[in-house]
């Protein structure tokens, strides 16, 4: 066994008629033939034989993850993030006993076999000693600090905290001692991950920092359990995750990644050949266990999939001997069968048979009338409060009720509570019209130590009518268009402002989604997206959801959840470090996505500026720069050189009290000299090195982005205004030098953009974008280019508002500068422009199992690619990602905190007109990696599995690529014909120009009375068709549509339009504005109605005549044809309109 060779064996897949759920621990069954497996939903399941038959399953209370199970001889011990408590197991199931403590249970041990003790940690903090076959407590003991990981050796009981402390108890007596532990060593910077033990040595990993930054300890730490020295530890460059000692190698460590990447490491001997193996996956590992013999390794990952990796043979089992047989599930008995008959039926009524003969179900949740005390209500009984004299001498009685005025006396003192004045910041279209407050003048008189109101943060708020109808116009009056917040991972809005405004890198953005990107998860191609939609709103209001969907998804795919912000809102969240992080990981990211087969050259061929002509991206050239650092010894002299590219410069401040400025700080950040000790490979001894970073001016990028780094008072202290002195400046000049001896060269660069939190009152912080804003430049009557993007705020504001720090409520994130010799000479003529049509009359499915059957759309020919003005119909389809927040007042009444968050499911485009009218060219289902909350298939007509590429039975497309094909139906002038479009829009996430939409929402829509008509009451009246009866389907309602808009076409051509909305809205009153139930079931292909039943339908619109055949249900009462009671008239009291 110890050369043997692990392979991959067959894994063990969740259900495929469930949710897969993250694996969060796992753990090999010690007498039996079964592996133990805790899920994220809080329940833990049995996988019995390396065939993974699924067998008990049994909750640990709560419905979050399990964070531990251990199977020994007798239980299954488990506890979950938001259990109650820690319990014991049967194998069948049964709970033998559950500990449930004041405080939540962090973890626990095993159990020390010479005793059967158990030990369990607290958030108290204390450490518990449990008798593991009752679940009683023996004894307990605080803990200086809340601990994370539990081990009992031969002799000890080991605990790693969350500090990173490893510590040594005595459980017999050591826990009685001051802090309870016989010795501490502190292994790791920051929270103990892992901890495990072989003989008389300990294994831990942890997390260390880097800036401030918790980061995987690239080490394993070693350490001897007899003196608790430090040995020499074992690195593991990918970082530790998961260590699990080998057993029958006592001195080998099984070392696993989050990533997959396994090593089986001698400890007694590191520079012997180590093992390695790489795990087949596609989701990050979350949970890893080796079995009793070692024969086996599992590693479970986020995706529910459990990965073996084996080195016994096939029919060994994994506990490696015929041990306990395996518990299976007891299968309920069936319930006994009755005949329902009137003699039952009585016997019931007349309790002559018993109640519980009937069978119920199964309830998931507590019946009402499982009452417990928490529900019993406390009676509390309190005098009421004397009436004073003067009050009751002046009573008058009315029907029974006494009246009396209240005593000037009283006035303000007796039955008074005071309220807070009403938030005057929803403003919704639908409400009352109030005036516009008075602008608030730039640089009013506000105190320094408060943000003036322009930079407060502003909220969405939601009427009944939903987010369209609240008044994004009130807060932005200028033609740049702001974004939305409510969206996950919002606060990315400020930097993608500044992005947008700095010219090259929105014409590298914008030229990018026009390339073959064939990454379903590109940041470049989203901001290329954001770019375009900023670009033509013009001042309306936009949302970045898909790009916000990116980077959460980004950011999980490497473990960055740091970068993710949950929407909490919470009061201690850092926006400042948040954005920093998030602007190293997005520019690096740019870099990378923006390869071209041949890469442009931005800037023309330079002698003098070799970088020009390098072979690297647009976004490198834009960004990188090229640094030499020479590293010195103080003592030999010794220098080692070594070159690289950065994209992002940290600012890097002086000692306190040494006077600076903004472009010196910058200046030593460039050209950074540090110091620090190492080993020197000539001295072979400890010695101090001097590190200089020398950069060329030639390469200084166009483009400088700089995080500012200001995370405590100190750095704050060199921004902010001294004696109306401001520490910003609007052109900085700097200087390159690429060796000491060289005469250094100066650059000029003009301040662009700079991101800054605003703390509020209350402690809660946002981010907000001060952008010098380019179109805003050289214009006459332009009060400043500089303009505060506050998400959907945006406010002109001075130059010297912009660059001042007057108080602490504004912190420095980001600072974007342009260099001033490059604008201009920018060559943007190698750079694609438009999206390549063709893409509309290609296959894109990434459907596995397509059946061909049910391919309902023709793409479009060579002839029918798009063209300014061609019709097309469009629809969409959507699922719920989220549920939405709502708080309901004691009042009854309830408030939308935060909508319901959708996805798009499918989106179907039809021809408009021609020989092809009303036949789909885009029928595409959208591919989705989220977890889907709620299908609303009965909205939607999407269930589950349509959207799974190796499911869907439909034609399943990434949704950039839906994009692109909807993006260049915009570009290239199309008209859209659809239902309620300005919703679906708004989800795509696309804008597309008003006069481009015509909306049969807004055809058919009287303003006088205030209600708009939906498509299904439309189609029954206008076009005789009975629509969404079962399901929604796309193409039958965009189909619909397209035939009404053809209506209104006929309509307005006879001028009858005014007259025939009325008929329309009396007929919809009438019928309380939804179609009557038909008479009888329609025919699957109904034909045209003949005349005699057509005579019996009054005022009814006409009936199109096309190659779409409409359904003719005809309800019943109605005579003539068409509004067949009215003549056509001369002239009507409302003008008539065209769409659009």
């Amino acid at each position: 066994m110890s050369a043997a060779t692990y392979r991959p064996a067959v894994p063990i897949t969740p259900q495929h008629d469930a949710f897969p759920q993250v694996v969060t621990a796992l753990s090999f069954d010690l007498v039996s033939d079964t592996l133990w497996a805790g899920a994220d939903t809080g329940n833990v399941t049995a996988y019995y034989t390396p065939r993974g038959v699924r067998g008990v399953s049994f909750p640990v209370g709560g419905g979050l993850a399990v964070n531990k199970v251990i199977a020994d001889e007798t239980q299954v011990r488990a506890c979950g993030a938001a259990a109650e408590g820690v319990g014991a197991w049967s194998r069948g199931g049964v709970n033998k006993w559950y500990y449930r403590p004041s405080a939540a249970v962090t973890t626990f041990s095993g159990t020390l076999s010479s005793s059967k003790t158990l030990a369990v940690s607290t958030s108290a903090p204390e450490i518990v000693l449990l008798n593991a076959a009752t679940g009683s407590v023996t004894r307990q003991a605080p803990v200086p600090s809340i601990i994370r990981q539990l081990h009992f050796t031969h002799t000890f009981l080991l605990s790693g905290d969350s500090d990173g402390f490893l510590r040594c108890h005595d459980h017999r007596t050591g826990l009685r001692r001051e802090n309870g532990s016989e010795s501490v060593v502190k292994a790791h910077a920051s929270e103990m991950q892992g901890l495990q033990s072989s003989g008389n040595y300990v294994y831990t990993i942890g997390w260390g920092l880097r800036q401030s930054r918790p980061v995987p300890d690239p080490l394993v730490k070693i350490y001897d359990l007899r003196s608790m020295k430090p040995l020499p530890p074992v690195p593991f460059p990918m970082g530790p995750a998961f260590i699990n000692v080998l057993p029958k190698r006592s001195s080998s460590l099984v070392v696993t990644s989050n990533q997959g990447l396994v090593n089986i490491v001698d400890t007694s001997n590191p520079t012997s050949a180590n093992e390695f193996y790489q795990l087949d996956m596609h989701a990050f590992i979350s949970s890893a266990a080796v079995s009793l013999t070692g024969a086996y390794m599992a590693f479970g990952d986020s995706d529910g999939v459990i990965h073996i990796m084996t080195a016994a043979n096939e029919d060994m089992p994994f506990n490696g001997y015929e041990g306990q047989p395996v518990e299976w599930v007891d299968s309920p008995d069936p319930l006994p069968e009755i005949e329902w008959t009137d003699k039952t039926q009585v016997s019931l009524r007349f309790m002559l048979a018993p109640l519980n003969s009937i069978g119920l179900p199964f309830y998931n949740a507590p019946l009402l009338s499982s009452w417990t005390p928490q529900l019993e209500s406390v009676k509390v009984s309190t005098a009421p409060m004397k009436i004073p004299q003067s009050v009751l001498s002046a009573i008058k009685t009315n029907d029974g009720i006494a009246y009396a005025p209240l005593p000037r006396e009283l006035k303000g003192r007796r039955n008074m509570i005071t309220v807070a004045t009403p938030k005057d910041q929803g403003r919704f279209r639908s409400g009352k019209p109030r005036s516009d407050p008075e602008v608030e003048p730039s640089g009013g008189n506000h105190s320094p130590d408060e943000a003036p109101p322009r930079y407060h943060k502003v909220e969405i708020e939601y009427s009944k009518f939903g987010v369209e109808d609240f008044d994004f116009a009130f807060f932005n009056k200028t033609e740049f268009s702001g974004l939305e917040t409510h969206i996950l991972n919002s606060y990315t809005n400020s930097l993608l402002q500044v992005l947008h405004y700095c010219h090259p890198i929105r014409r590298v953005a914008k030229s990018h989604i026009s390339s073959r990107c064939s990454n379903e998860h590109c940041l470049l191609c989203e901001l290329g997206f954001v770019n375009r939609m900023l670009e033509d709103a013009k001042g309306k209001n936009c949302q970045s959801s898909n790009f916000c969907k990116t980077v959460g998804v980004l950011a999980q795919s490497v473990n960055a959840i740091e970068l993710i912000d949950y929407g909490g809102d919470l009061a201690e969240t850092n926006y400042v470090h948040m954005i920093q992080m998030f602007h190293r990981f997005l520019v690096d990211h740019l870099a990378i996505e923006d390869v071209y087969r041949n890469n442009p050259t931005l800037l023309p061929p330079d002698p003098s500026f070799p970088q020009r002509t390098a072979d690297s991206p647009p976004i490198a050239q834009l960004f990188g720069m090229c640094c030499r650092t020479a590293v010195s010894c103080t003592y030999c002299k010794a220098v080692k050189e070594k070159e690289q590219v950065t994209f992002v410069v940290d600012l890097i401040y002086p000692r306190k009290g040494q006077d600076c400025d903004f472009a010196s700080v910058l200046q030593a950040s460039l050209l950074r000299q540090m110091s620090h000790k190492a080993t020197c490979q000539n001295c072979k001894v400890v010695r101090t090195f001097d590190s200089n970073r020398f950069v060329a001016t030639s390469d200084l990028p166009p483009v400088l982005a700089v995080n500012a780094n200001a995370y405590n008072e100190e750095t704050l202290e060199h921004w902010l205004d001294n004696r109306k002195q401001i520490f910003l400046a609007p052109t900085v000049e700097l200087y390159g030098q690429l060796y000491e001896d060289e005469e250094p060269t100066s650059v000029t660069y003009n301040l662009r953009a700079i991101i800054v939190q605003i703390l509020g009152k209350e402690g809660r912080s946002h981010l907000v974008a001060i952008v010098k804003v380019p179109e805003a430049e050289d214009v006459e009557g332009s009060f400043s280019p500089w303009f505060v993007f506050n998400d959907f705020s945006v406010q002109n504001i001075s130059e010297e508002e912009a660059l001042s720090f007057p108080g602490k409520w504004k912190v420095p994130a980001i600072v974007y500068l342009e260099r001033t010799d490059c604008q201009g000479q920018f060559d943007y003529s190698k750079l694609s422009d438009a999206i390549d049509t063709s893409i509309l009359s290609q296959d894109t499915s990434i459907s596995v199992h397509r059946d061909a059957s049910l391919i309902k759309h023709e793409p479009l020919g060579s002839g029918e690619l798009p063209r300014p003005g061609m019709l097309v119909a469009i629809d969409a389809e959507f699922v719920q990602m989220q549920q939405e927040e709502t708080e309901y007042r004691s009042d009854g009444t309830k408030k939308v905190l935060r909508p319901a968050r959708l996805s798009l499911a499918r989106v179907s485009v039809l021809r408009g007109d021609g020989l092809k009218q009303g036949v789909p060219f885009i029928d595409d289902h959208i591919h989705t990696s989220e977890i889907i909350v709620d299908y609303l298939t009965e909205f939607s007509g999407i269930r589950f599995g349509d959207l799974d590429p190796h499911t869907s039975p439909y034609t399943l497309t990434p949704l950039k690529v839906v994009y692109k094909k909807l993006r260049v139906l915009v570009d290239r002038g199309c008209i859209f014909i659809g239902h309620g479009l300005s919703k679906d829009f708004r989800i795509i996430n696309i804008y597309v120009p008003p006069e481009q939409v015509y909306d049969t929402v807004d055809l058919y829509f009287l303003r006088e009375r205030q209600r708009r008509l939906s498509l299904r009451f439309l189609s029954w009246f206008v076009l005789h068709e009975n629509i969404q009866t079962d399901t929604h389907d796309s193409i039958e309602d965009a189909r619909s549509a397209l035939m009404l808009y053809k209506a209104y076409e006929d309509l307005e051509e006879q001028g009858v339009v005014d007259e025939k909305l009325d008929e329309l809205y009396r007929e919809g009153r009438k019928h309380n504005w939804k179609p009557p139930t038909p008479l009888k079931t329609e025919p699957t292909s109904p034909a045209v109605p003949p005349p005699a039943q057509a005579a019996t339908q009054p005022n009814a619109l006409p009936i199109m005549r096309s190659s779409m055949t409409p359904a003719p249900f005809v309800p019943s009462g109605f005579q003539g044809g068409a509004f067949a009671g009215f003549q056509q008239s001369g002239s009507s009291s409302r003008s008539h309109w065209r769409p659009g």
